[in-house]
């Protein structure tokens, strides 16, 4: 996710939690959360069978939580706070008795080898984060609590309705009829086509909905240079870059090639079934080949970037007015803003597109990466779910006096992304109505979805009439600057992706596996360099067959075999 929309992104989700947000000045914190061990020191233990419970209430005694933390070492806390000790920690210990103790300390490069050496060595903390390959090794080996129970006691009504309005979510971390985690959520997403729509209208052309639509479009726009005479095709992926997300990237929805694969059936990067429901790589099917085979000729008639993989800066393309198409998720006009005003007329505009032959708008499925989970050997999992509780719900007045501010991911234990399903929705169809009067500020709800209220509060400054056309010259960019690209970015962007019928594909595997940690990286090497080869005509089509016979022999069979057993 770009850095620019990583506080709209922990703000839309986490805007329940009234002051819980991520901070964009920690690259790692949507995924570095808190984890850290210690003992516990408290009476309070769950809660006889019937007895009530206050899921919000300040335990009795302290009760002592042990961590394994990820801490990011280039952080700047305030004053002499640290990771263990800050106003989040210390709230949490004046106003419920929850003291946060860090077992160990892991930079977010070393945490998941960390937590791995804790798995195998059977010495765990009271609670951590881990991705879903070390969920599934602790659950196996019986490393971890039940919390069925605790969380149907403790869990406030808030916390279980983010859960309930996010479908799946803990049936994927319940085995054998028992929950074993606490998932974080996820901002959906789906590459869309941008395009220069003022291209379009100047050159009399309809948007594109197939493949071969786009073709034409891209084509148009070379020939008659509508970006001067270095006009260039469909930009993506820069230098450092992907060509398409994958299963541990699967919400990398920016400047790259996803779409062009999703509109062949191929998923390369993430796991599928085959016609017979076995797991199979998605880089290695004849639909992905199929795409490269596309992606050459392409590349070849200018249609693509020619600069694919080496320019220093995609966007750079988009700032000098030279491209008029790229894919991008519906927060993309976040990276708009310096294209928008160096090209005033840069009217850029988002289709859901291209589609499949079967007119079918396809994208692989975000998915969170981080779980909570709980060594069963303690004593006092109810602590753990009343942290959650805390970090999601509205804060209490102590909150307001001891905190006061915004709280990042290197701050609060246990961070996990979180919001309702509908949050997106909620946000881009409440704005609308607030816009158009058929709603009232003060009707939007607040308490559940803080950041819809915000977006509310400034659309009227920024969306000028005609209210349902967003084309550029409908937008005032000067009078609240500061809102402009959140407004923009849900009402273009958002309003047009909630609308579309996306058919989501979601990986098999989310996280590498056994075999991956020791293999994956010169198997993804061998992928991009064969797959960029092809795109770019230094190698022939048929050297993707020799990359499948390679990929298999240098460890892709093991690592399909153990893809298999997680299906």
């Amino acid at each position: 996710m770009n850095k620019s929309f990583k506080t709209l992104a922990v703000g839309l989700t986490v805007a329940i939690s009234l002051g819980a947000c991520a901070s964009n000045n920690n690259a790692d914190n949507n995924a570095s959360g808190s984890a850290s061990p210690a003992a516990s020191s408290s009476s309070s233990g769950a809660a006889p069978t019937g007895a009530a419970v206050d899921p919000m209430g300040k335990f009795p005694e302290p009760v002592e939580v042990s961590l394994g933390r990820s801490v990011d070492p280039t952080y700047k806390y305030e004053g002499e706070d640290t990771a263990e000790d800050n106003v989040y920690t210390r709230w949490l210990k004046d106003s419920y008795n929850i003291v946060v103790k860090h077992e160990w300390e892991a930079a977010p490069a070393d945490y998941g080898q960390k937590v791995s050496l804790a798995i195998a060595s059977n010495n765990l903390p009271d609670a951590m984060l881990v991705n879903e390959t070390q969920l599934r090794q602790m659950v196996k080996a019986g490393q971890l609590a039940d919390l069925t129970e605790v969380y149907d006691q403790y869990g406030a009504e808030r916390l279980k309705q983010i859960y309930k309005t996010n479908p799946g979510l803990l049936e994927g971390v319940t085995f054998d009829g028992k929950l074993y985690a606490l998932p974080e959520t996820t901002l959906p997403s789906a590459p869309m086509t941008w395009i220069r729509k003022d291209w379009l209208d100047k050159l009399g052309l309809e948007a594109p909905k197939s493949l071969e639509d786009l073709e034409k479009v891209a084509k148009a726009f070379i020939d008659n240079k509508t970006g001067g005479e270095n006009t260039l095709g469909i930009v993506g992926t820069q230098q450092g870059g992907s060509l398409y997300s994958t299963f541990l990237s699967s919400g990398d929805h920016f400047m790259n090639f996803s779409s062009l694969f999703f509109a062949n059936d191929a998923y390369p990067g993430i796991w599928v079934k085959d016609d017979g429901g076995n797991a199979v790589y998605g880089s290695t099917t004849a639909e992905t080949k199929a795409t490269l085979a596309l992606m050459r000729d392409w590349y070849a008639k200018g249609i693509l970037d020619k600069e694919i993989g080496l320019r220093k800066s995609s966007k750079e393309a988009l700032t000098s007015g030279q491209a008029g198409i790229f894919f991008g998720p519906w927060w993309s006009p976040y990276d708009l803003q310096d294209a928008i005003k160096s090209n005033p007329e840069a009217n850029w505009r988002p289709y859901a597109a291209p589609l499949n032959d079967a007119g079918v708008f396809n994208s692989n499925q975000a998915t969170g990466s981080n779980f909570i989970v709980v060594n069963k050997k303690y004593e006092h999992p109810e602590a753990i779910i009343k942290m959650l509780n805390l970090h999601v719900s509205e804060k209490a007045e102590s909150y307001k006096t001891a905190v006061g501010k915004e709280m990042t991911s290197q701050e609060i234990p246990l961070f996990l992304i979180m919001g309702f399903g509908d949050q997106l929705q909620y946000a881009v169809k409440t704005t609308q109505k607030v816009l158009t009067g058929e709603m009232k500020l003060e009707e939007v709800d607040k308490v559940n979805y803080g950041f819809t209220y915000e977006l509310s509060s400034h659309v009227k400054n920024i969306k000028k009439e005609p209210f349902d056309n967003y084309d550029i010259q409908y937008w005032d960019q000067k009078t609240d600057p500061d809102f402009f690209a959140h407004v923009y970015a849900h009402l273009n962007g958002g309003s047009t992706f909630v609308d579309a019928d996306v058919n989501y594909v979601k990986s098999i595997a989310t996280a590498q596996t056994k075999t991956m940690q020791t293999k994956w990286t010169n198997l993804k090497k061998l992928e991009d360099e064969t797959f960029l080869k092809i795109i770019m005509g230094i190698a022939p089509v048929d050297e993707f067959d020799t990359f499948v016979a390679k990929w298999k022999q240098q460890g892709g069979d093991d690592i399909t075999a153990e893809v298999n057993e997680l299906k």
